[in-house]
Protein backbone atom coordinates (compact mmCIF):
# COMPACT_ATOMS: atom_id res chain seq x y z
CA UNK A 1 0.00 0.00 0.00
CA UNK A 2 1.40 3.44 -0.87
CA UNK A 3 2.76 5.45 2.07
CA UNK A 4 0.26 8.28 1.46
CA UNK A 5 -2.69 5.87 1.71
CA UNK A 6 -1.32 4.35 4.93
CA UNK A 7 -0.85 7.79 6.48
CA UNK A 8 -4.39 8.80 5.47
CA UNK A 9 -5.83 5.65 7.07
CA UNK A 10 -3.95 6.37 10.30
CA UNK A 11 -5.27 9.94 10.40
CA UNK A 12 -8.86 8.75 9.87
CA UNK A 13 -8.48 6.03 12.52
CA UNK A 14 -7.02 8.43 15.07
CA UNK A 15 -9.72 10.99 14.37
CA UNK A 16 -12.43 8.35 14.82
CA UNK A 17 -10.94 7.12 18.10
CA UNK A 18 -10.61 10.65 19.45
CA UNK A 19 -14.21 11.49 18.53
CA UNK A 20 -15.47 8.37 20.24
CA UNK A 21 -13.71 9.25 23.51
CA UNK A 22 -14.62 12.94 23.64
CA UNK A 23 -17.27 13.83 26.24
CA UNK A 24 -19.32 16.95 25.71
CA UNK A 25 -20.28 19.16 28.63
CA UNK A 26 -23.31 21.38 29.00
CA UNK A 27 -23.46 24.61 30.98
CA UNK A 28 -26.28 24.04 33.46
CA UNK A 29 -27.46 27.26 35.09
CA UNK A 30 -30.48 28.67 36.89
CA UNK A 31 -31.77 29.82 40.27
CA UNK A 32 -32.70 28.30 43.62
CA UNK A 33 -36.01 29.75 44.80
CA UNK A 34 -38.52 29.50 47.62
CA UNK A 35 -41.55 27.42 46.65
CA UNK A 36 -43.67 29.71 48.81
CA UNK A 37 -43.07 33.08 47.15
CA UNK A 38 -40.37 32.49 44.48
CA UNK A 39 -37.87 34.61 46.39
CA UNK A 40 -34.19 33.81 45.79
CA UNK A 41 -32.39 31.59 48.32
CA UNK A 42 -28.71 30.75 48.67
CA UNK A 43 -28.49 26.95 49.10
CA UNK A 44 -26.05 24.06 48.99
CA UNK A 45 -26.48 22.04 45.80
CA UNK A 46 -25.00 18.53 45.53
CA UNK A 47 -24.89 16.87 42.10
CA UNK A 48 -24.07 13.21 41.40
CA UNK A 49 -23.88 11.39 38.09
CA UNK A 50 -26.08 8.30 37.83
CA UNK A 51 -25.92 5.38 38.16
CA UNK A 52 -22.38 5.09 39.50
CA UNK A 53 -21.83 8.53 41.09
CA UNK A 54 -18.49 8.81 39.26
CA UNK A 55 -18.95 12.54 38.62
CA UNK A 56 -20.05 14.51 41.66
CA UNK A 57 -19.55 17.78 43.44
CA UNK A 58 -21.15 20.47 45.58
CA UNK A 59 -21.67 24.15 44.89
CA UNK A 60 -23.43 26.99 46.71
CA UNK A 61 -25.76 29.31 44.88
CA UNK A 62 -25.20 33.06 45.20
CA UNK A 63 -27.25 35.35 47.49
CA UNK A 64 -29.42 35.96 44.41
CA UNK A 65 -29.92 32.19 44.13
CA UNK A 66 -27.89 31.88 40.92
CA UNK A 67 -25.69 28.90 40.11
CA UNK A 68 -23.68 27.45 37.24
CA UNK A 69 -22.07 24.05 36.65
CA UNK A 70 -20.80 22.00 33.71
CA UNK A 71 -22.25 18.49 33.39
CA UNK A 72 -22.09 15.69 30.82
CA UNK A 73 -24.51 15.89 27.90
CA UNK A 74 -27.14 13.13 27.77
CA UNK A 75 -26.39 11.92 31.29
CA UNK A 76 -28.73 11.50 34.27
CA UNK A 77 -27.82 13.38 37.44
CA UNK A 78 -29.21 13.37 40.95
CA UNK A 79 -29.52 16.79 42.64
CA UNK A 80 -29.88 17.42 46.37
CA UNK A 81 -30.74 20.92 47.59
CA UNK A 82 -30.34 21.81 51.28
CA UNK A 83 -30.65 24.97 53.35
CA UNK A 84 -31.40 25.58 57.02
CA UNK A 85 -35.06 26.46 57.52
CA UNK A 86 -36.14 24.62 54.36
CA UNK A 87 -37.19 21.05 53.61
CA UNK A 88 -34.36 19.12 51.90
CA UNK A 89 -35.18 18.59 48.23
CA UNK A 90 -34.00 15.91 45.79
CA UNK A 91 -34.59 15.62 42.03
CA UNK A 92 -33.19 13.74 39.04
CA UNK A 93 -32.71 15.26 35.60
CA UNK A 94 -31.22 14.24 32.26
CA UNK A 95 -28.77 16.80 30.94
CA UNK A 96 -29.98 17.84 27.49
CA UNK A 97 -28.72 21.08 25.98
CA UNK A 98 -31.25 23.56 24.64
CA UNK A 99 -28.84 25.08 22.13
CA UNK A 100 -25.35 26.54 22.52
CA UNK A 101 -24.61 23.70 24.96
CA UNK A 102 -26.70 25.28 27.73
CA UNK A 103 -29.57 24.04 29.90
CA UNK A 104 -31.61 26.19 32.30
CA UNK A 105 -32.88 24.58 35.51
CA UNK A 106 -34.58 26.27 38.47
CA UNK A 107 -34.94 24.47 41.80
CA UNK A 108 -37.82 25.33 44.15
CA UNK A 109 -37.40 24.46 47.83
CA UNK A 110 -40.22 24.39 50.39
CA UNK A 111 -39.84 26.36 53.65
CA UNK A 112 -40.25 24.38 56.84
CA UNK A 113 -43.65 24.99 58.37
CA UNK A 114 -43.54 26.95 61.59
CA UNK A 115 -46.21 26.31 64.23
CA UNK A 116 -48.86 28.98 64.79
CA UNK A 117 -48.91 28.28 68.53
CA UNK A 118 -45.94 27.41 70.73
CA UNK A 119 -45.53 26.92 74.46
CA UNK A 120 -42.56 28.58 76.16
CA UNK A 121 -40.76 25.64 77.71
CA UNK A 122 -39.30 25.65 81.24
CA UNK A 123 -41.00 28.94 82.13
CA UNK A 124 -41.34 29.11 85.90
CA UNK A 125 -42.93 31.82 88.05
CA UNK A 126 -42.77 32.28 91.80
CA UNK A 127 -45.80 30.68 93.44
CA UNK A 128 -48.89 32.89 93.09
CA UNK A 129 -46.76 35.64 91.51
CA UNK A 130 -45.79 37.09 88.13
CA UNK A 131 -42.09 37.12 89.09
CA UNK A 132 -40.10 35.04 86.61
CA UNK A 133 -37.54 32.59 87.99
CA UNK A 134 -33.98 33.30 86.87
CA UNK A 135 -33.76 29.68 85.72
CA UNK A 136 -36.27 30.59 83.00
CA UNK A 137 -34.19 33.38 81.46
CA UNK A 138 -32.47 31.03 79.01
CA UNK A 139 -35.85 29.92 77.60
CA UNK A 140 -36.94 33.52 77.16
CA UNK A 141 -33.61 34.38 75.55
CA UNK A 142 -34.29 31.65 72.98
CA UNK A 143 -37.59 33.38 72.19
CA UNK A 144 -35.75 36.70 71.85
CA UNK A 145 -33.32 35.12 69.36
CA UNK A 146 -36.25 33.56 67.46
CA UNK A 147 -37.93 36.96 67.12
CA UNK A 148 -34.67 38.70 66.19
CA UNK A 149 -34.32 36.30 63.25
CA UNK A 150 -37.87 37.20 62.13
CA UNK A 151 -38.06 41.00 62.36
CA UNK A 152 -41.53 41.18 60.79
CA UNK A 153 -43.13 38.65 63.12
CA UNK A 154 -45.85 39.83 65.50
CA UNK A 155 -46.91 37.57 68.38
CA UNK A 156 -49.51 37.32 71.10
CA UNK A 157 -48.45 36.08 74.53
CA UNK A 158 -51.27 34.02 76.03
CA UNK A 159 -51.31 33.34 79.76
CA UNK A 160 -52.91 30.32 81.44
CA UNK A 161 -53.17 29.17 85.04
CA UNK A 162 -54.56 25.94 86.45
CA UNK A 163 -58.30 26.00 87.20
CA UNK A 164 -58.04 25.60 90.96
CA UNK A 165 -59.09 28.53 93.14
CA UNK A 166 -60.86 31.79 92.33
CA UNK A 167 -61.50 32.34 88.60
CA UNK A 168 -61.08 36.13 88.77
CA UNK A 169 -57.82 35.83 90.67
CA UNK A 170 -56.54 33.31 88.13
CA UNK A 171 -57.46 35.65 85.28
CA UNK A 172 -55.58 38.52 86.92
CA UNK A 173 -52.56 36.32 87.61
CA UNK A 174 -52.38 35.05 84.03
CA UNK A 175 -52.55 38.64 82.75
CA UNK A 176 -49.79 39.74 85.12
CA UNK A 177 -47.58 36.85 84.02
CA UNK A 178 -47.85 37.54 80.29
CA UNK A 179 -47.14 41.21 80.97
CA UNK A 180 -44.05 40.13 82.88
CA UNK A 181 -42.89 38.04 79.91
CA UNK A 182 -43.59 40.95 77.57
CA UNK A 183 -41.53 43.29 79.77
CA UNK A 184 -38.62 40.84 79.65
CA UNK A 185 -38.72 40.64 75.85
CA UNK A 186 -38.88 44.43 75.56
CA UNK A 187 -35.89 44.73 77.91
CA UNK A 188 -33.97 42.56 75.42
CA UNK A 189 -34.75 44.83 72.47
CA UNK A 190 -38.01 43.46 71.06
CA UNK A 191 -40.30 46.33 70.07
CA UNK A 192 -43.56 46.68 72.00
CA UNK A 193 -45.64 46.95 68.82
CA UNK A 194 -44.69 43.35 67.98
CA UNK A 195 -46.06 41.99 71.26
CA UNK A 196 -49.69 41.56 72.29
CA UNK A 197 -51.00 39.85 75.41
CA UNK A 198 -54.14 37.94 76.33
CA UNK A 199 -55.15 36.25 79.58
CA UNK A 200 -57.24 33.09 79.87
CA UNK A 201 -56.93 32.28 83.56
CA UNK A 202 -57.89 28.64 84.06
CA UNK A 203 -60.54 28.58 81.32
CA UNK A 204 -58.52 26.56 78.77
CA UNK A 205 -56.74 23.73 80.60
CA UNK A 206 -54.70 21.17 78.68
CA UNK A 207 -55.96 18.53 81.09
CA UNK A 208 -58.76 18.37 83.66
CA UNK A 209 -56.87 16.03 85.97
CA UNK A 210 -56.19 17.39 89.45
CA UNK A 211 -52.72 15.98 90.06
CA UNK A 212 -49.78 18.31 90.73
CA UNK A 213 -48.27 17.30 87.39
CA UNK A 214 -51.50 18.13 85.55
CA UNK A 215 -51.75 21.51 87.26
CA UNK A 216 -48.16 22.30 86.25
CA UNK A 217 -49.00 21.51 82.60
CA UNK A 218 -51.95 23.89 82.70
CA UNK A 219 -49.83 26.75 84.06
CA UNK A 220 -48.16 28.04 80.92
CA UNK A 221 -47.52 30.96 78.58
CA UNK A 222 -48.09 30.30 74.89
CA UNK A 223 -46.88 32.25 71.87
CA UNK A 224 -49.38 32.71 69.05
CA UNK A 225 -48.04 34.00 65.73
CA UNK A 226 -50.24 36.82 64.45
CA UNK A 227 -48.05 37.87 61.53
CA UNK A 228 -44.93 36.35 60.03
Amino acid sequence: MPKIAIALCLVILCSFSYGQGTEEYVRVYGQTLSAKDSSAISVSLLYEKLPYYDDMGMIKSSPEGRFEMFLLEGTDYDFKVTQEGFVAFEDQKKIVSEGDKEMKVDFYIQPEEEPELMTIQNLIFARGSERISESSYSSLDELVAYLDERPNMVIQLEGHTDFAGNAEANMALSQARVESVKDYLVSKGIKKNRLFTKAFGGSEPLTTERTDEAKARNRRVEVRVLRR
